[in-house]
């Protein structure tokens, strides 16, 4: 039984972290998405949380699930593919 359950985006937002030596812009890979983003802030508040969605089935998808899972929500019904 949880709480709160989300469903919806779960992505990986590009934010600018500096410019290279070469004047290049650097990025780094955050995840976000306001379902996720929701799930995290009541899973600190102490509420039981669960995330229902779609991630690829790659390095971000791995990285976003971790990131779900780190926060304390449940990831049974995120899928990978």
């Amino acid at each position: 039984m949880f709480d709160v359950t989300a469903i919806g985006e779960l992505l990986i937002d590009f934010t600018e972290c500096g410019v290279s030596e070469n004047g290049m812009r650097l990025f780094e890979q955050n995840p976000g998405g306001a379902p996720a983003n929701l799930l995290t802030v009541a899973s600190h508040f102490g509420y039981r949380t669960s995330f229902i969605g779609k991630v690829g089935n790659d390095m971000f998808g791995k990285q976003l699930k971790t990131a779900v899972e780190e926060c304390g929500s449940e990831t049974r019904n995120l899928v990978t593919d």
